[in-house]
């Protein structure tokens, strides 16, 4: 016997229907269909995306800061962006950009000019907004950007300059101590005696022969009252320490500066290069012998001017270009081989007397 309700008991075994079995799941309709299909794909798609960009954040290329040497060596100019960072060694293991410098090389003359670049430099990061030059490092080490800090870091010293950024070399305070104890200590001349009120040490006007530690503190010290507590004090000493470095790297033997090559990627985990070794040997043999009258050594403080940060998190002093924007700057890279535009800039290691000789040893 079947009922008038033959869909709830197709078995004809009678019963009356209940409150649940009239109860029909509904069906979804035609556009429904097409939102959940729609959802579906774009889920789909944005999830084949995610993808894609964790692979490509994560591979080497990403991380990679491109090598253009080769078209520096046919533009017959090579730059070269040179900076030091803490490292892991570093109280704070801080990774913001100590020093920064940007080394340009003319093969065909040998000539070459080192630009001491202030790292208090506000600049704008594309993206991440305004900051000190010096952040540049740090922000691209924790955002993601291509070659990470050194990647952003060259990116932006290539807009303010407009000029190429063909390599860089990244130098942590370890590695640095390192190299110069490598080549048995450098000379300098200290133009003008001063004390770190933090670090309680300081130097006498004269010369000093110093071992790796020594260097970095003549190099870094800025807790200093006068003229050598300023940034601009400070890259005197720097562009005096790496002109210390280049003298002894040019009286060494060649095996000597070509093993320290080689072994500069294994000096530390911070110290990082994008030119291979056989680029640095041929650099190296290129300009072995460069006259030093044939080195300009820049400072941008004349185009700059200080003024105060007012920003919570990044009080203080900063630099910004004179003129309002960077054609100053980019005027004294243009010519810094052709013209007298970048004269009015140089560094001059003023009053500086030759080191007086070693007394005689007993076996003379």
């Amino acid at each position: 016997m079947f009922t008038r309700y033959k869909r709830f008991n197709p078995d004809g075994s009678g019963g009356f229907p209940t409150k649940e079995n009239l109860t029909e799941t509904p069906k979804p309709t035609k556009g429904q269909y097409a939102i959940e299909i729609t959802l579906f794909a774009l889920f789909g798609v944005l999830l084949a995306l995610a993808g894609m960009a964790l692979y490509t954040t994560n591979s080497k290329e990403y991380k990679t800061v491109p090598n253009l040497v080769a078209e520096g060596i046919k533009q017959d100019r090579v730059n070269i962006l040179l900076f030091g960072v803490g490292g892991d060694h570093h109280p704070s293991n801080d990774q913001l950009a100590d020093s920064i410098m940007l080394v340009s090389l003319k093969p065909s003359t040998r000539q070459a000019a080192v630009v001491s670049i202030p790292r208090d430099l506000w600049v704008h990061l594309g993206v991440y907004g305004a900051h000190r030059l010096n952040y540049a490092h740090l922000i691209g080490n924790g955002s993601g950007y291509p070659g990470s800090g050194p990647g952003l870091l060259r990116d932006t010293v290539s807009r303010v300059f407009a000029q190429p950024v063909h390599a860089f070399v990244r130098v942590d305070f370890d590695s640095f101590e390192k190299i110069v104890d490598a080549v048995g200590g450098i000379d300098v001349y200290c133009q003008r005696g001063f004390y770190d009120f933090l670090f309680k040490d300081g130097f006498e006007k004269g010369w000093h022969h110093l071992n790796g530690k020594r260097a970095l503190a003549y190099a870094r010290y800025r807790y200093i009252d006068g003229p050598e507590g300023d940034n601009f004090g400070r890259e005197v000493r720097q562009q005096q320490v790496m002109n210390a470095v280049r003298d002894k790297l040019q009286r060494a033997d060649s095996q000597t500066v070509i093993r320290l090559i080689a072994a500069m990627p294994s000096l530390s985990a911070s110290t990082q290069t994008n030119l291979t070794t056989p680029q640095m040997i041929s650099l190296y043999r290129t300009f072995r012998t460069i006259d030093p009258k044939q080195i300009k050594h820049v400072s941008l403080k004349p185009l700059t001017q200080i003024f105060e940060v007012r920003r919570l998190t990044e009080p203080g002093e900063a630099v910004r270009p004179r003129s309002g924007d960077y054609r100053e700057f980019q005027a004294v890279e243009k010519a810094i081989f052709s013209s007298e535009a970048a004269a009015a800039n140089d560094v001059r290691f003023a009053s500086t007397p030759a080191p007086r000789p070693a007394p005689p040893s007993l076996a003379d």
